[in-house]
Formats: structure tokens, sequence, C-alpha cells
């Protein structure tokens, strides 16, 4: 009698395991990401961002992080992007959800399932669609370390964390490069660089900002590192500091670099005499903070210093 009872309860517990095993296996579980969990991630804007499943239905909203999206290998997944996302050209072929100030109703027709944005520029774009219960992931690269967060972040909730490891290695390869070049350099041959970001008003890039890190890793010396972020500047200071060379990322719509040289009292600054006004090919290469962090830096460095490069 003893026996058969221990082999009922013998038999009872394990039809209980299993029953709860199989039933943890179709109730227990989330919907699960390529790792097999759900991911939780905290967002540049403090907001925790659950991911069930890897997206497969993304849309931008800046043109870096769509930058980002590209050098991920994620292009076939990006369904819509601003009309401000130019590079790569690719880009350009993606439909439209307007500018910086993006229709909410396109985005959600196409129906995503990740919206990267950045909060200092889309904040009211971005409180509309997290009502929607869209998921949005919000990264502000605003320096290199910047860029990298940015890149893991947005690799880690599409499944590419690998690609963007190989990425920020090819970033940190050219900085790297230009840190080389630069080493021969003495501290009194460094130049002295004003960087005009607009010029009706004068507006400069000061400390704490990424074209001055920029400068900064290329060699530079950025004589409005007096003020801190992008400030108004006055042209008798620029005069007074006379740096020897002008970065002009202002040249998208007018001749900056004729303009520059007609400045009253700007004739007495050795930049001008010298003809030392750099007006980039490509000034969103310089500003916007993305995978192109390594180029920007040697393309700075190289017209500072093309005796370095040669």
């Amino acid at each position: 009698m003893g026996r058969r009872i221990f082999a009922i309860s013998v038999a009872f517990f394990l039809i209980l395991g299993l029953f709860f095993t199989v039933s943890g296996c179709f109730q227990g579980e989330t919907p699960e990401t390529p790792s097999g969990k759900q991911l939780t991630v905290r967002d540049d804007s403090g907001n925790l961002l659950v991911i069930s499943k890897e997206p497969q239905r993304i849309v931008s909203l800046t043109p870096s992080n769509t930058e980002i999206l590209f050098a991920l290998g994620l292009e076939d997944r990006l369904v819509g992007v601003t009309t401000y996302c130019d590079y790569p050209p690719e880009a350009k072929q993606k439909p439209k959800v307007g500018d910086l100030n993006p229709s909410v109703e396109k985005i959600v027709e196409l129906d995503p399932d990740l919206v990267v944005a950045k909060k200092t520029l889309n904040a009211d774009t971005i409180a509309a669609l997290r009502k929607l219960g869209i998921p949005v992931l919000c990264v502000e690269p605003e320096s290199i370390e910047g860029v990298f967060r940015a890149i893991r972040l947005i690799a880690r909730v599409t499944g590419t964390e690998k690609t963007g490891e190989a990425l920020i290695r090819e970033i940190r390869k050219q900085l790297d490069f230009v840190k080389e070049k630069l080493a021969t350099l003495a501290p009194e041959e460094r130049v002295k660089v004003f960087i005009e970001v607009g010029n009706e008003p004068l507006y400069t890039a000061g400390k704490n900002t990424y074209v001055d890190e920029l400068v900064t890793l290329a060699g530079g010396i950025n004589v409005a590192a007096d003020v801190e972020g992008y400030q108004m500047y006055s042209s008798e200071s620029v005069v007074e500091k006379n740096p020897d060379v002008i970065l002009a990322l202002d040249s998208y719509y007018v001749d900056v670099q004729s303009d520059i040289s007609k400045r009253p009292g700007w004739e007495k600054i050795k930049a001008v005499q010298e003809g030392r006004i750099i007006c980039p090919k490509d000034p969103d290469l310089l500003n916007r903070p993305g995978p192109r962090a390594g180029q920007a830096v040697e393309e700075v460095a190289r017209s500072l210093y093309p005796g370095l490069f040669q």
C-alpha cells in the first residue's frame, strides 16, 4: 500500500512539473528578440523603451540618425526619412515624412515598429507618436563619444551589435590616423581657427560643441572657446582674435568666401590676408554628428595642415 501511494505521488509531481514547463512555454514568455529575451533600453531622452521583437519597419526623423541606420546596413528596413536626409544618396529615394517638423499622419501611414528621433528637434512629434503607442528611440549625438553611444544604442535595438562595433572601430582608426599625423606638430605650430556657422547675424561654435571637438581633434585652436555652445559673436572680436584660418560652415547658399573678404576691418585678419578661408564642399560632413565623424576630423586636419598629409 505504501509503495503504491509513493508511486502515485511521484507520478503526480512529474505530471505537475511537466504542466508548468509546457504552460510556461506558451503563457509565461514575452515575444522574443533574436537574443531570446525582451529588450529594455533607456534612450538619450531618459525614456525606457521595451523591444519585444527586432524592428523591421524603421522611420528616421533626423539626417544624422539616417546616416547611422545606413552605416549599420539597415537601409532595407528604413521605410521613411525627412526631406533633409540626403546622405548616402540612396536616402533620397526613401518615402518622406516631412522636414524637421514631420507629419505624424505620414509616419503612422508607414506603419513603423520603430521611430528613431532626436528629442531636441522632434519633441512634439515624439510625444504624439508615443501617445499612439509607436515605439520611439531618441538619440542625441553631440560629440564623438555621443556618436559612439548612438551607434551602440541603435545597433542594440536593431540586433546589429557586431556591425556597430565594427563601425566604431573604423571611426577610431580614422581618428588615430589623424592623431598620428599631428604627433610631430609643435604647440606653437597649431593654427588658430574661427568657426563660422552663420553670418547674418554672425554665429560661431564655441566650446562643448561637436564642431569645436572636430577642430580640436584636427589640431586647431578655436578662438571662440571663450563662449559655450552656438552663440552670436561680434565681428570686432574676430578681428581682435586674428585667426589663422576661418572655417565657414554656412556655405550652403551664399559665397561666404567673397563675403568674408569684404567685411569692414576683416582685411586685417591673417586668415583673410593669406586666403585661408575654408569652405567645405560638403558642410553636412562637419555639421552632422554621425558615422562620418572620423572622415570629418581628417578633412579639417588636411585643410589646416596640408603639408602633413601629402
